[in-house]
């Protein structure tokens, strides 16, 4: 049996919505993101594969794969890893 690790970016007051660009993935300038970006090349090292649900994917698959200098190394990881997409069964 594997492990299901969950990532999340969420706010102090609890905000997880990406709208209103409250979170750079590592592109500010102005702050320190060394941190952020060890982290994220520890979890990226540590997982081969990556689970989403379908709108997420749906919007990240036109993204990722087109971003170039990518100092995380999370654009890397999320094209050669392999992806589990979920969605939700329909009523009918």
């Amino acid at each position: 049996m594997r492990e299901l690790i969950v990532t999340e970016n969420i706010t102090l007051d609890g905000v997880i919505d990406a709208d209103g660009d409250w979170f750079s993935v590592a592109n500010d300038e102005e702050t320190d993101q060394s941190g952020l970006v060890a982290a994220l090349r520890e979890q990226t090292a540590a997982s081969d594969a990556v689970l989403f649900g379908r709108v997420t994917f749906e919007q990240m698959r036109g993204y990722w794969p087109h971003q170039a200098d990518d100092p995380t190394g999370v654009t890397d990881h999320l094209n050669a890893a392999t992806k589990y997409v979920v969605s939700p069964q329909q009523r009918r």
